[in-house]
C-alpha cells in the first residue's frame, strides 16, 4: 500500500503499510510518536526519483518479464499467493522457524499450491513460478525442475506417455539422484551400479561402498516417491559409464521406504539455506527394477543385454545442461532483487551534511549519490539485465539443441555445453558476489532479517557448487578453447559458432579489428569495447597454450582456466545481451533501447576493467602474441587504460538518475522482494519499526502449533511491554541470587570467598 506523497513530519498516527492478509491485520506503525522530518521525506525522495525517469520503465518489464508466463500472468499469481492465508505473510514467518518447522511447512506449501493451483486453473509453468517466487526451494520445485525435465529430455515418447504425465499431474514426487558422497562433478567417478541381470530382465542398483551412497538430491530426504539415478551401467561385466535410471523410492500409500533402499536427510545447510528442502542421501542394496525402467532416448539395453550406444557421449548429460541453462537467467533475477532494494534504500537513506555545506539545517545526503555507492551499485544494476537477457538467449540455443536432437542432429550440442558451463560458473560467482555487495552496501540495516536477503544469498550461494562446480566448469571451458583453436589451426576455414569466433584472432591478423581508444569517449563505441573483450580472450587462451607448448600438462593449468572462463563468458554476455535488445527493439521503444544500451557499455567496460593486463602487457615469449601483433607490443596503450576509468566514472554518473526507473522495470512486489527496506514507495522507517513493535518475541505466544510460530500482532496494546517466560525462569533468579551473595560479602553456598 503506497503512502501519500506527503506525509506530516509532526504526525503521530501512521497510515497501513499493506493490506491485511487472511488472518493478519495490516501492518503499521502502533507507538504514538511523531513521525519526524527524517522518515517522512523518505517516501518524497523516492517519487521525485521517479519523476527524472526519461523512459517507460513497464516497456521495459513487459518485455523482460515475457518468459515461463506472460507478466499479466506471473501478476496475477502473484497476487493470489501475497493474499492467501498461508503464503501472505510467509517470508516474514519463515525466518522464525527452525528447520524441522520450515519442512513441516514445506510439506504444506506443496500441497497448499496444488490446491490454489487446482482452485484457479493454473498451467504448469505458473506453478512453476508460484514455487520458486516463494524463496522455499521446496521439494515440489526440485520435482518441477530437476525432475520432470530430465524424463522428458533422456526418456522414450513411452517412458514419457507412462511416467512423465503422472508427474506432470503430480501422482508422483521426484528427485534427481546424481551426486554421491564421494563424487560430484566427477560424473565419470559415481560408483553407484546398475547391472543387468539376464535371468529377470532387469537392472540391479547398487551402493557398493560407503562413498556411493547417493547425497545431496533435493526432495530425496523425507518427500520423492521416485528418482532418477544416475549409475554405472554394467552389462555382462562390461561397464558402459553413467546411464539414467527411473525407479521408485517410497511407498504412495504411506511414505514408507521400499525394502532395499534405505535414505534420509542430510542435514541443515549453511547459512541454513534451503530449511525447507529435504537435501538427502540414499542407499541400494541390490534393489531390482525393470530394464525398461533405463531412460533410453539416446541409448538403450535390450533383452539378452544388447546394449544400443547414442549418436553421442554427452546426450546423457543433457539433463545437467538444461539445468545449467535454466540458471544463467535465474541469476540475474536474483541479483536484480538485490540491485532493486539497495538502490531504493539508498536512495532514501540520507546520512551526513555535504563537506561544503555551513548551515546545520541542511539537509542529509542520499548515500545513493556518494561515488563510493553509486559505483558499487550501477555496474550491478547493468549486470542484472546482462544475465537476464543473456540467459534468455541461452534458454533459446538450448531449445534450438533440443529440437536438433529430436532428428538426431547433435550439431548443437558441443557448443550448447561449452556456453552453458562458461556462463554458468561466472554468471552465479557474480550474482552472488553481487547480491552481498548489495547487501553490505544497506550498512547497519542490511543485517536485519527484514532487509530482504535471509533468504536471497542462501540461495545464491550453493549455485556456485551445484550442476558442476565452477572450477571444474572453468577446467572444461579451457578445454574446449585448446580444441577449437587446434581446429582452426589445422583449418582456417573451420565453422566456429559466434561465441568462440573471437579465437580466429590467435593466427588470422585483424580477424578482430581494433585500434586503441584515444579518448574516453572511443570506449563508448560497441565495435571497440566488444573487440577488446574478444581480443582479451583470444590472449588469453594464446598464454593457455604457450603454457602447453612449454611443458605443462593441461591438468596442471586449472588455475590459469578460470581467467580464460571467465573472459570468454563476459564475451558471450556481451554479445548476447546487445542481442537481445536489438532483437526486442520494436517492442522496447527507442528511449528504452538507449537507456538499455548504456547498460550493455557500462557491463562491457566494468567486465574489462576487471582485467586489462592482458590487453596492457606487451606480449612476450614465443607463441604469445596474437596474430598481427609482435612481440613486445600491447594491444592497449596504457592512457587507453586511463580513459577507460574515465568512460565508466562518467556513464555511472549518467546513468544514476535513471537507476530507480531501471529497476523498477524489473517489476518486482513489494511481497516478492520481502524487504522492509525495498518498499516500492520508500517507506522504509516506517516498516522497519513496525516489523520491530509486532516482532513475535516482544508479544506472548498466541499458543501451540505451527501456524502460530512467526505471527506478528501488528496493532497491539502491549507494544513494547512484553516480559518473555524465561526471564522469570533465568535472568530473575540469576541477578537476585547475585545480589544475595553480595548481601553476604562475597559468600558461596559452601562457605568460601568469591
Amino acid at each position: 500500500m503506497a503512502g501519500p506523497s506527503y506525509m506530516d513530519p509532526k504526525s503521530t498516527t501512521y497510515q497501513p503499510l499493506s493490506e491485511p492478509s487472511g488472518k493478519w491485520p495490516a501492518a503499521k506503525v502502533t507507538l504514538p510518536i511523531p513521525m519526524g522530518e527524517t522518515a517522512a521525506r523518505t517516501a518524497r525522495d523516492i517519487e521525485e526519483a521517479r519523476t527524472k525517469t526519461a523512459f517507460d520503465p513497464s516497456k521495459i518489464e513487459e518485455v523482460i518479464r515475457d518468459a515461463r508466463i506472460d507478466n499479466e500472468s506471473r501478476k496475477r499469481v502473484m497476487g493470489t499467493l501475497s493474499t492467501d492465508d498461508v503464503f501472505g505473510t510467509w517470508k516474514k514467518r519463515m525466518v522464525h522457524m527452525n528447520r524441522e518447522q520450515q519442512m513441516q511447512m514445506s510439506h504444506f506449501a506443496c500441497r497448499r499450491l496444488l490446491e490454489l493451483a487446482e482452485k484457479h486453473d493454473w498451467t504448469t509453468h505458473e506453478v512453476i513460478e508460484a514455487a520458486i517466487t516463494l524463496d522455499l526451494q521446496s521439494p515440489v520445485t526440485i520435482h518441477w525442475v530437476a525432475f520432470v525435465p530430465v524424463i522428458f529430455g533422456q526418456g522414450s515418447n513411452e517412458q514419457i506417455e507412462r511416467w512423465g504425465n503422472r508427474a506432470m499431474n503430480h501422482e508422483i514426487l521426484g528427485c534427481y539422484m546424481q551426486t554421491e558422497l564421494g563424487h560430484g562433478t566427477n560424473v565419470q567417478g559415481l560408483e553407484t551400479t546398475a547391472t543387468y541381470d539376464d535371468a529377470s530382465d532387469s537392472f540391479i542398483l547398487h551402493s557398493p561402498t560407503l562413498t556411493s551412497t547417493k547425497w545431496w538430491a533435493g526432495g530425496l530426504g523425507r518427500t520423492a516417491t521416485h528418482g532418477v539415478v544416475q549409475a554405472q551401467l554394467i552389462i555382462h561385466g562390461k561397464r558402459y559409464g553413467p546411464h539414467l535410471f527411473f525407479t521408485p523410492l517410497r511407498s504412495l500409500e504411506d511414505g514408507s521406504v521400499l525394502p532395499g533402499i534405505v535414505a534420509g536427510d542430510i542435514g541443515p545447510k549453511t547459512y541454513a539455506a534451503f530449511g525447507g528442502l529435504d537435501n538427502g542421501w540414499a542407499r541400494f542394496d541390490h534393489f531390482k527394477i525393470p530394464r525398461d525402467n533405463m531412460l533410453n532416448r539416446h541409448a538403450q539395453v535390450k533383452k539378452g543385454g544388447e546394449y544400443v550406444k547414442p549418436p553421442n557421449d554427452k546426450l546423457s548429460y543433457g539433463g545437467m545442461i538444461f539445468i545449467r541453462s535454466q540458471m544463467i537467467d535465474r541469476t540475474g533475477w536474483m541479483l536484480s532483487r538485490g540491485i532493486t532494494i539497495a538502490l531504493r534504500y539508498c536512495l532514501v537513506r540520507r546520512q551526513f551534511r555535504d563537506p561544503s555545506s555551513t548551515d546545520i539545517t541542511d539537509v542529509e545526503r542520499s548515500v545513493l549519490s556518494y561515488p563510493s555507492t553509486s559505483r558499487r551499485l550501477v555496474p550491478l544494476l547493468a549486470k542484472s539485465y546482462a544475465y537476464i537477457l543473456a540467459g534468455r538467449r541461452m534458454r533459446t540455443l538450448y531449445e534450438d539443441m533440443a529440437a536438433k536432437l529430436e532428428s538426431g542432429d547433435t550439431e548443437l550440442l558441443y557448443d550448447v555445453h561449452v556456453a552453458s558451463s562458461s556462463l554458468k560458473a561466472y554468471c552465479t560467482k557474480q550474482a552472488l558476489d553481487g547480491i552481498e555487495e548489495c547487501r553490505q552496501a544497506l550498512g547497519g540495516h542490511g543485517f536485519s532479517g527484514y532487509a530482504g536477503f535471509t533468504t536471497l544469498f542462501p540461495e545464491q550461494a550453493p549455485a556456485v557448487t551445484y550442476e558442476g562446480d565452477n572450477i571444474v566448469l572453468a577446467s572444461q571451458v579451457g578445454r574446449a578453447m585448446l580444441k577449437i583453436s587446434g581446429e582452426l589451426d589445422k583449418d582456417a576455414k573451420t565453422p566456429v559458432a559466434n561465441t568462440s569466433a573471437f579465437l580466429r584472432a590467435i593466427a588470422t591478423p585483424n580477424a578482430v579489428p581494433f585500434q586503441s581508444p584515444q579518448s574516453p569517449q572511443d570506449w563508448y563505441r560497441p565495435e571497440v569495447y566488444s573487440a577488446a573483450l574478444a581480443l582479451r580472450a583470444a590472449q588469453l587462451v594464446t598464454d593457455l597454450r604457450a603454457e602447453i607448448a612449454e611443458g605443462r600438462k593441461f591438468g596442471d593449468l586449472s588455475f590459469e582456466c578460470i581467467e580464460v572462463a571467465k573472459s570468454h563468458a563476459e564475451f558471450v554476455v556481451d554479445l548476447w545481451f546487445s542481442e537481445a535488445i536489438k532483437d526486442d527493439a520494436e517492442a522496447l521503444g527507442n528511449a528504452e533501447c538507449g537507456w538499455l544500451r548504456k547498460l550493455v557499455t557500462l557491463h562491457a567496460l566494468t567486465a574489462l576493467s576487471r582485467n586489462m593486463t592482458p590487453l596492457v602487457l606487451p606480449a612476450s615469449g614465443q607463441g604469445r602474441n596474437l596474430a598481427g601483433y609482435r612481440n613486445g607490443q600491447a594491444v592497449v596503450a596504457p592512457e587507453s587504460v586511463v580513459h577507460l576509468e574515465k568512460a565508466i566514472r562518467d556513464l555511472v554518473a549518467e546513468i544514476l538518475p535513471q537507476s530507480i526507473g531501471l529497476s523498477d522495470a524489473f517489476g518486482w512486489l513489494d511481497w516478492e522482494l520481502g524487504s522492509s527496506l525495498g518498499r516500492k514507495d520508500g517507506r522504509v522507517y516506517e516498516q522497519l519499526m513496525a516489523d520491530a513493535e509486532s516482532n513475535p518475541l516482544n508479544h506472548d505466544s498466541p499458543g501451540p502449533g505451527i501456524d502460530n510460530v512467526g505471527r506478528y500482532p501488528y496493532g497491539s496494546e502491549k507494544t513494547g511491554k512484553h516480559v518473555v517466560e524465561w526471564y522469570k525462569t533465568e535472568i530473575g533468579p540469576l541477578l537476585r541470587a547475585a545480589a544475595k551473595r553480595s548481601e553476604d560479602g562475597g559468600i558461596r553456598g559452601d562457605g568460601s570467598k568469591l
